[in-house]
């Protein structure tokens, strides 16, 4: 290790620092810590790596006007940030209790300030904004506090909003026309008002879809492409109105024409392709129609070009919360590929003529009261951390697994106001097989096999690296920061940190030298019972975390937060 630097917060410490080669003629670095209170909440720092082994602050910055304490409490799950985005001289980032502040990346000095979530109506910023072609993307969190999810843009240069779509609503609200889904009328078209249609009543505006996860940008096509989470509160009490639930989670019902089903919840769990300069969607695929499992669909989706089938194809691919690793073409939404990548028993298979899931009766928790087993459990077979893909091999990818099951009991709905947290289910997550609670996999997203995989006691929250020199980097719970050989999947090089990884490495040089930095600090909703000392025997607590934290002796591992250098050797 080089260098170490505390952020000055407990908490969890999810995302990564951003190194930008030329500030004003130096090279810098910038992180943010969490938020575990409104006097310390998403304080960024500015280091000056003229000298890498030794870095110096340059400043500091902390918004002290105009906080929202009632951020805190309505954070789904723990009060992370995710990072920033640099361009053109500005330091861009996301504030727990909804601010999107543009900074000067010389002095830390307000360049603009707009407010684009509100925690009184659920909710909170996490992700990291994404810079594309001039304009700012940022969507939040709060599904479980009956948000309702949109994705928001604003022009880099001053801060006025560009455009706005929302996950559920009317086409208009989601930024559907004619064209969208052209190629793929299945997926749904618009026209018909399926993000209206698909809930009961005027659920929708209830209907969750938040926008936290990862955005990806493709400059040629100018298009961006991002996924939404779950349709709001667990109980399918809310969103459908059959009491049995039967006709909600038919496999291939066609109420609506098309293969779409009656109840889908639209555009809740979608992929969207969107056009940069007005939000158009061009395309919209929904993984988990009618989801009963909190199967997110947040998940960062990868842009490589791979070949299949002969032919050189504009590829996304996503590994799903829900068990599932998705290639689609880029260019229209084409499902190509669908593969189990962990244990998966609520579906059967993806069917790739229609794009949805051949759902398990068993395994779907419909009624109230009944409990339901259903593998992987509702933290996903990943869940936001990152796995990473060398484009010399855009088909192998290299992926943090949690290797979990749960049961689920749907409870009775009451009321729902927005801001408050509703879930309306019993959750009890436990592993898959005992000692073994985690993976890092080495998966071919084409033929759906696993190159090889390495156990873990522990879920595995960090983001993974690959570098060009044959390693793979990422960081376990128990506080190991590990480089491993891209071809055998043996770990070639370990080092213990003072607290559990839930961050994602980068790698940078300086003057020749290169440097990987990750940062320490257990949280996240999979550490949330830790650093918000919740009871562990209270198995359902943290949404089913307390289970796991327990399972897997995640209260034995050190709080803490530091950001942790290392010179690459050669």
């Amino acid at each position: 290790m080089i260098w170490n630097q505390s952020t000055g917060a407990l908490r969890g410490h999810e995302g990564q620092p951003l190194v930008i080669k030329d500030v004003g003629g130096k090279t810098m670095m910038f992180f943010i810590s969490g938020c575990p209170s409104m006097a310390n909440c998403n304080v960024v720092q500015a280091l000056d790596l003229t000298d890498p082994d030794h870095p110096k602050q340059v400043w500091h910055y902390v918004k002290t006007t105009d906080r929202d304490e009632s951020a805190i409490p309505r954070a789904c799950c723990d009060t992370v940030n995710r990072g920033g985005s640099y361009a053109d001289g500005k330091f861009v980032y996301g504030t727990l209790d909804g601010w999107l502040i543009a900074l000067d990346a010389q002095t830390g000095k307000e360049v603009w300030v707009v407010k684009s979530a509100w925690p009184e109506r659920g909710e909170t910023i996490t992700p990291a904004p994404l810079i594309a072609d001039g304009k700012v993307l940022i969507g939040f969190g709060g599904d479980e506090f009956a948000a309702r999810g949109r994705m928001t843009a604003y022009n880099l240069e001053d801060g006025k909003q560009a455009w706005l779509c929302h996950s559920t609503g009317t086409d208009e609200q989601v930024c559907l026309d004619e064209n969208t889904n052209k190629d793929n009328p299945q997926y749904g078209l618009a026209g018909k008002d399926l993000g209206v249609k698909t809930f009961p009543g005027d659920d929708y505006k209830l209907g969750g879809g938040a926008a936290w996860g990862w955005y990806s940008y493709d400059p040629d096509l100018k298009l961006v492409y991002y996924s939404t989470g779950n349709p709001g509160l667990w109980s399918p009490q809310y969103r459908c109105p059959d009491k049995s639930h039967e006709e909600c989670n038919a496999t291939n019902p066609d109420e609506l024409g098309e293969g779409v089903g009656k109840f889908d919840n639209k555009w809740s769990m979608t992929i969207f392709a969107r056009k940069v300069e007005d939000g158009t969607a061009v395309w919209a695929y929904q993984m988990t129609p009618f989801d009963q499992w909190d199967y997110d669909g947040i998940n960062e989706n990868f842009l490589t070009t791979m070949k299949i089938d002969g032919k050189d194809v504009k590829a996304l691919t996503h590994f799903d919360r829900n068990g599932f690793a998705y290639v689609l073409d880029r260019t229209n939404g084409d499902l190509l590929q669908a593969h189990k990548y962990v244990t998966t028993n609520w579906a059967e298979k993806i069917d790739l003529k229609t794009g949805r899931p051949i759902k398990v009766r068993e395994h779907s928790p419909l009624e109230v009261g009944r409990n339901v087993q259903a593998c992987p459990s509702a933290m996903g077979g990943k869940d936001q951390q990152p796995g990473s893909v060398d484009p010399k091999e855009p088909n192998i990818f290299y992926m943090p697994t949690n290797n979990w099951c749960m049961e689920l009991e749907p409870q009775e709905r009451t009321h729902t106001n927005q801001g408050t947290v509703y879930v309306f289910a019993n959750v009890y997550m436990y592993p898959e097989k005992p000692g073994v609670t985690g993976k890092i996999k080495k998966f071919d997203v084409l033929s759906g096999e696993t190159v090889w995989e390495i156990p873990d006691q522990y879920p595995n929250w960090s983001g993974t690296m690959v570098t060009d020199g044959g390693l793979m980097f990422y960081g376990s719970l128990g506080g190991d920061f590990r480089a491993v050989n891209r071809d055998s999947g043996e770990i070639a090089w370990s080092r213990k940190l003072g607290s559990g990884i839930i961050g994602n490495p980068i790698t940078y040089k300086v003057d020749g030298k290169q440097y990987v930095s990750v940062f320490s600090g257990i949280g996240g909703w999979i550490g949330l019972p830790v650093t918000a000392g919740l009871d562990l025997n209270d198995k359902f607590g943290a949404i089913g975390a307390t289970a796991m934290t327990k399972a897997a002796n995640l209260d034995k591992i050190p709080q803490g937060g530091s950001l942790n250098t290392f010179r690459v050797f050669e």
